[in-house]
């Protein structure tokens, strides 16, 4: 099939599956004309919950009648669940032919399958101008694929704990260093932070977005909500929104 053709050519540019750098990907957009810099987006990072973090803005968005793009990761069964555009995943069509130009303007220059797949959602994206992008990072975020946004609308920290660790020194494998990789390179906008583990996560938070000048709400001190019978939703007024 010429879909997984293209793929298996994009799984091979680079002889790491994984390597932590946005150096590739930074060359590789500004010869795309830097469509990450065109888009509205919202960042979703963190450990646990991110899928239905963005599963939940999405209907909430597509009932008030805005228009979405989302980029996920990874596939449950096809590659076409992480492009959405105009609230629809694209057809192998379209991805065969948005996969083919973003190819051949890299120009076999060495990229990780994530940077590349990364590099063809923002490119496609930005023909769609006015749409609302719900954005999931990928690992520890602070190097990763879709952190090369210059501003957004806002980010969304999920819950955060341990995870690939294989991917830093044993000294440094510790809720901290997790936070700081995760929260450190948040845009200043505006920062919610969701319910997290425990109250040491939570402060660790804290203390790594201390000095980012975006509002933040934190989940039990600025907002909750019940799913209990008497279900309630409330926040603060630090967006000028509602309560």
């Amino acid at each position: 099939m010429e879909l997984q053709k293209i793929i298996n050519r994009l799984q091979k540019l680079h002889p790491k599956e994984i390597d932590l750098s946005l150096d590739r990907i930074k060359k590789l957009c500004k010869k795309l004309g830097n469509p990450q810099d065109k888009i509205k987006a919202i960042s979703v990072v963190g450990t646990n919950g991110k899928q239905s973090t963005i599963n939940a803005l999405f209907s909430i968005l597509k009932e008030a009648r805005i228009k979405c793009n989302v980029y996920t990761s990874p596939h449950i069964q096809r590659i076409n669940e992480r492009f959405v555009f105009n609230n629809r995943e694209l057809k192998d069509d379209e991805l065969i032919e948005l996969f083919e130009k973003v190819e051949k303007i890299n120009d076999n220059n060495p990229l990780t399958y994530f940077e590349a797949l990364s590099a063809c959602y923002f490119y496609k994206a930005a023909e769609y101008s006015d749409n609302i992008n719900l954005i999931e990072a990928g690992l520890f975020h602070r190097f990763d694929a879709t952190n090369i946004l210059n501003k957004n609308l806002a980010s969304v920290v999920t819950s955060i704990s341990k995870d690939h660790l294989d991917w830093l020194p044993k000294n440094e494998q510790t809720i901290e260093k997790i936070v700081f990789e995760k929260t450190s390179s948040l845009l200043n906008s505006n920062i919610i932070i969701s319910k997290q583990n425990s109250l040491k996560t939570t402060e660790c938070i804290k203390k790594t977005i201390f000095k980012n000048s975006s509002k933040k709400v934190f989940f039990n001190e600025d907002f909750s909500y019940s799913n209990g019978e008497n279900g309630f939703f409330y926040y603060e007024d630090k967006f000028g929104g509602l309560k």
